[in-house]
């Protein structure tokens, strides 16, 4: 057992080291030096992700009973031990081409995410052909596992060779106890009795930057450990009755009064958008010649109210409607995947379903995917509209979804007919094509450019669709009275390292584009956007005179009281804007100050001269305030405008 767990823990340090070169842009600041110090914390994690998927077979192997020297009881263990950690081994593999994606080791959350596909066979398999290298690389792991593998019987041991029963017994008893408390220690990653068992912060003590973390943990552990992961806990920063005096949540406690305007509101979520491909926020760089790959919507954006600086408040897709439609950001965990995903949450489709709208969803995957059409309900949504409604799998890109254009297009068709009912609506499009597989249809093969990544191709794809979707509706009479709304649901892969920081990774394009004249054409390079502010900034525009619950902010307040913040969070590593500043805050610890408008790249740490900024107790009281508020509504079920 001791030979073919040091094989693993080999197979596992290889893993690492391939984990690391494969992601190196995320981890540009990490050296040689940094590398050997957080492999050497990294075996404390592999020795427990190891003892806990072995943990059947040490049993077996270490039981004291004469059973364990035949062939055949050796060949069960055998399989036992090769099923297990195959599988460990592909977890393993499969996260270094994750990672870039979801900007974490995977946790047991995969589960609930991806529970409900009903084509995970076909995301499987393109999977292996669009990432052959590193799933070249884990065949040769799995190959060395199968291969090297120590069978210590070959041949059933004679019983003339074993010692008498009131030796072997005993002694093998104590040698199975030994191996019971080694496996235990391997597991806790130590043997101290006041140590806590090790979770996935503990990694965090090898690195300079939380999410360093992801080089240390193995995916096995974090999978693992996450199974019967417990909710929140309270961070006590402020005593109960002076929260809400820092920060509230509540919004529109007193309404300005008047008649609510009821325009109609058509929300895009484009998939992956990252502001880096746009040329519109772009002009400037590489010396003025960055045209980007958003030829539309930058000319739409000439039309519209924009903001310089827009951010999502995730990094996953299913991060993006809780944040845009209920005001709830990502903290730590996915909203919809995490222990409190069955709170009540208080909706803009159902808010405005209230005031007489009609509310659809549209997204072109199967209605299975992510787990939208189960959200999407539970906020207010009335019609929910898939790939099953589309009906026409012609369209369909093989993996992911209905493309873009012709998506689009009934889209289109499907709101002037909703728009002829009569009544004000509310409809949102979450497009699809910018995704990997990263497909456009045939027939567009040689039309889009291919830029630096393949992303950039599909890019220019979804924006042509989206300008498609927009002759299709030109000259309808509904068009005047509507809000047009436009986010990304999170950055794709980046391509350009000015935007390969803490902050680039959430910069993407929101603006509202108003064909009515409702609000002036304007790049807002003041005041800073993220994803909650959406449903505040609408619901402000439409004049809504009712309390409601969001973290975010209405962007075109005129109250002397408006904040200019934003919020988000990347596994625990908060960042939080305010104005011209933006610290970054984790562990109850402050370790982060930039000037992100001078400094775009985020070099120059200013923490020792942070008595220079007079502005930082509040930043960091208000941030704290909105860290005890998500954890405490979370674990009490308060999302709502609802007194306490």
């Amino acid at each position: 057992m001791a030979v073919n767990f040091l094989l693993l823990l080999v197979v596992y340090m290889l893993s690492r080291w391939m984990f690391y070169y494969a992601n190196i842009g995320s981890f540009q600041d990490v050296t040689m030096g940094d590398m050997m110090t957080m492999s050497w914390g990294g075996l404390r994690f592999d020795v427990s992700a190891l003892c806990y998927l072995n943990a059947l077979c040490i049993i077996m192997q270490f039981l004291p009973l004469k059973c364990r020297h035949t062939a055949r009881y050796q060949r069960v263990v055998k399989v036992i031990f090769l099923i297990v950690n195959i599988l460990g081994v592909v977890v393993n593999v499969a996260d270094i081409a994750y990672f870039e994606f979801g900007g974490r080791r995977t946790t047991a959350s995969i589960f609930s995410e991806f529970g409900g596909e009903s084509n995970l066979g076909v995301i499987f398999l393109h999977s292996i052909t669009g990432y052959w290298q590193v799933w070249l690389f884990g065949v040769a792991l799995v190959a060395a596992v199968v291969l090297l593998y120590y069978n210590p019987i070959k041949e059933d041991r004679d019983k003339a060779d074993f010692a008498p029963d009131k030796i072997y017994y005993p002694v093998h008893g104590v040698v199975f106890v030994v191996a019971a408390l080694l496996a235990f220690g391997g597991m806790r990653g130590g043997f101290g009795l006041k140590m806590h068992p090790m979770r996935q912060d503990s990694a965090e003590i090898y690195c300079k930057k939380p999410h360093e973390a992801a080089i240390v943990l193995n995916t096995p552990f974090t999978i693992i450990t996450t199974l019967h992961k417990k909710g929140y806990e309270d961070p006590h920063f402020f005593a109960r009755e002076e929260l809400d005096g820092i920060f509230n949540p509540i919004k529109n406690e007193h309404p300005r009064g008047g008649e609510m305007r009821k325009l109609n509101v058509v929300v895009f979520i484009m998939e992956s958008f990252s502001m880096e491909y746009m040329g519109f926020f772009n002009r400037e760089r590489d010396g003025g010649r960055y045209a980007g790959y958003t030829p539309f919507l930058d000319s739409l954006l000439a039309k519209s109210y924009s903001f310089e600086y827009g951010f999502a408040n995730g990094m996953r897709s299913v991060d993006c409607m809780p944040a845009a439609f209920a005001g709830i950001p990502r903290y730590i965990n996915p909203y919809c995947y995490f222990l409190y995903s069955n709170n009540t949450l208080q909706g803009l489709p159902q808010m405005l379903r209230d005031e007489g709208y009609t509310t659809a969803f549209f997204h072109g995957a199967p209605n299975t995917t992510l787990g939208f059409k189960g959200f999407t309900n539970s906020i207010g949504f009335e019609r929910y509209y898939g790939k099953d409604e589309y009906g026409d799998d012609k369209d369909f890109d093989g993996t992911w979804a209905i493309f873009d254009e012709p998506y689009l297009q009934y889209f289109a068709d499907k709101t002037d007919e909703i728009a002829r009912r009569g009544k004000p609506f509310f409809v949102t499009v979450f497009t699809a094509s910018s995704h990997d597989p990263f497909k456009v249809p045939d027939e567009y093969e040689s039309t889009f450019t291919r830029g630096e990544i393949p992303m950039h191709r599909v890019i220019s794809y979804a924006d042509y669709a989206i300008g498609q979707y927009f002759e299709r509706i030109k000259g309808k009479d509904w068009v005047d009275n509507t809000i047009f709304v436009f986010t990304a649901d999170h950055c794709g892969v980046s391509c350009r390292e000015d935007y390969n920081n803490e902050m680039g990774r959430f910069l993407i394009p929101i603006f509202f584009y108003t064909p009515g004249g409702q609000l002036p054409v304007k790049c807002d390079s003041t005041r800073l956007v993220q994803q909650t502010d959406i449903t505040p900034s609408l619901l402000g525009l439409l004049n809504y005179q009712k309390p409601y619950f969001s973290f975010g902010k209405d962007v075109f307040s005129t109250d002397s009281t408006f904040v200019n913040f934003v919020f988000n969070d990347r596994n625990g590593n908060s960042m939080y804007y305010l104005d011209d500043l933006m610290i970054e805050y984790s562990g109850n610890r402050l370790y982060g100050i930039f000037e992100y408008k001078k400094d775009f790249s985020l070099k120059n740490n200013l923490l020792r001269r942070k008595d220079e900024f007079p502005q930082l107790p509040f930043m960091q009281r208000q941030m704290e305030a909105i860290i005890q508020q998500y954890v405490t509504r979370m674990k009490d079920n308060e999302l709502t405008a609802k007194p306490r």
